[in-house]
C-alpha cells in the first residue's frame, strides 16, 4: 500500500523577494522535514554552455532585455527548447518527491506564466500550497542594490509584473512579515 503524499510549498515571486529565506524559515519551523528545491539550484546544475554566456545559450537560459531598447537595469530570464526540458524535469523531480512521501518547499521565480501551468500539470493530484512571495518593487530595488552575492542586478525589475497576475493560495509581504511569521502563516495553510 502506497503511503500518503508529501505536501508541496510552492513560493513564487521576483527576485529579492525573500523565497530562500521563507524556503529556510519553513524548514525550521516545521515539525515534519521540508526538502527545499530551487530554481537556483536548477541553474547551478545546468551546463555552462546552456547558461548565462555559453554557446548555447538560445537553447538554454539566457538574459534578455524585455523589449529593444528597453532599459538597461531590466533584465528578464528566457529559455529556449533545452532549458524548457530542464524546467519541466526540475517540475516532475518535485512532483516525484511529493508522490513518494516527501515534503517540499520550492522557491521558484516565475519566468513566464507557461511555468506555472507546468507547475500545474506537474503537481496535479498532490497536496500543494502556492505561495505569492513579494514585496513593493521599491523595496525589491533597494534589496538587489544591496546584495553581495547572488545577485544579478535588473532581475527583480524585470520579473516584477509578471507576478503582479499570480493568483495564490497566501500571499506574504516580506516586507511587512518576519520570515518567522511568514513560514508559521504558510505551515497553518499546509496542514488544513
Amino acid at each position: 500500500m502506497a503511503g500518503s503524499p508529501g505536501m508541496v510549498i510552492l513560493l513564487v515571486g521576483p527576485s529579492c523577494a525573500g523565497k530562500s529565506t521563507l524556503a529556510e524559515a519553513v524548514q525550521t519551523l516545521s515539525p515534519e522535514p521540508y526538502l527545499i528545491q530551487s530554481l537556483d539550484g536548477l541553474f547551478a546544475a545546468t551546463p555552462d554552455a546552456y547558461g548565462g554566456g555559453g554557446e548555447h545559450t538560445i537553447q538554454g537560459f539566457r538574459y534578455d532585455r524585455p523589449a529593444p531598447g528597453g532599459a538597461a537595469e531590466v533584465l528578464r530570464i528566457a529559455y529556449g527548447p533545452v532549458g524548457w526540458r530542464f524546467l519541466q524535469g526540475f517540475h516532475r523531480a518535485v512532483a516525484a518527491y511529493a508522490k513518494a512521501g516527501v515534503n517540499v518547499v520550492v522557491d521558484d521565480m516565475l519566468l513566464d506564466m507557461d511555468v506555472l501551468e507546468d507547475w500545474a500539470f506537474a503537481l496535479a493530484n498532490l497536496p500543494t500550497v502556492l505561495v505569492k512571495v513579494m514585496a513593493s518593487k521599491e523595496e525589491l530595488l533597494r534589496r538587489e542594490r544591496a546584495r553581495t552575492r547572488r545577485s544579478t542586478p535588473g532581475l527583480a525589475q524585470g520579473h516584477f509584473d509578471l507576478h503582479q497576475g499570480v493568483v495564490a493560495d497566501l500571499e506574504i509581504d516580506t516586507s511587512v512579515t518576519s520570515p518567522d511569521e511568514g513560514a508559521a502563516r504558510v505551515l497553518t495553510l499546509a496542514r488544513r
